[in-house]
């Protein structure tokens, strides 16, 4: 049977940061520390994600979870994140390595974030920060409609007449991507890593979002 607080484990910020360090293991992904930056970046980029759960607070929580794993209660914890944390940790202690992980993490409570010139979007960053403009814009480009500015046009309107929500979320999202980087190349840059938007999609797709809530709203 599952327990409820399994979800600490196998669903939450935990969780992320084991991906995050499972996955700096694989000879094509960044290092541990970069992609732990990117980790503080999107952690930061949100006020509320802040308030809900700081940074120093998620270090604390890798503290006390490094103090069970020598204690008959670590084997009551989900199988899932156990297998998950030996693979993060490979051949060091797992108390050790939730330890150090959590130093990495606190340690980035005293810097401020690189920015994107300095350290570019990884895929996984991209797609949580602006994840309406990667998806749509790679919808608007992908062969299933003739021309992009029609396709701009059907994604403005697609959830028409409830665009408050979903669109009008995105084109905040596209009007930040145009403050953060006016030039292009600075978008391009941004997205050197990864499959992102051009600044010329976003362009297209945020004249459509205005335009359709200009004409119909």
């Amino acid at each position: 049977m599952t327990n409820p607080k399994d979800v600490l484990f196998t669903g939450s910020v935990v969780d992320r940061l084991l991906d995050v360090a499972v996955a700096a293991h694989l000879p094509t992904t960044p290092p541990l520390e970069d992609e732990l930056q990117r980790f503080a970046r999107v952690m930061v980029d949100s006020q509320t994600v802040m308030w809900m759960n700081p940074l120093d607070a998620t270090a604390a929580l890798l503290d006390l979870l490094a103090e069970e794993t020598d204690t008959p209660v670590f084997a009551t914890r989900p199988a899932a994140y156990r297998d998950k944390l030996a693979r993060a940790a490979r051949d060091e202690p797992i108390g050790d390595f939730l330890h150090g992980l959590a130093a990495l993490v606190r340690e980035l409570t005293r810097v401020v974030p690189p920015g994107f010139d300095e350290l570019p979007m990884s895929q996984w960053e991209a797609g949580i920060t602006f994840s309406q403009t990667c998806g749509l814009t790679e919808y608007m480009r992908s062969g299933e409609f003739d021309d992009v500015r029609a396709a701009a046009r059907e994604i403005a309107g697609m959830d028409h007449p409830d665009c408050q929500w979903r669109i009008a979320g995105l084109g905040g999202e596209l009007q930040r991507l145009l403050f953060m980087f006016p030039r292009p190349e600075a978008m391009d840059a941004a997205f050197a890593a990864v499959h992102g938007p051009t600044h010329a999609d976003v362009e297209l797709l945020l004249h459509a979002v205005r335009t359709h809530f200009a004409e119909e709203h």
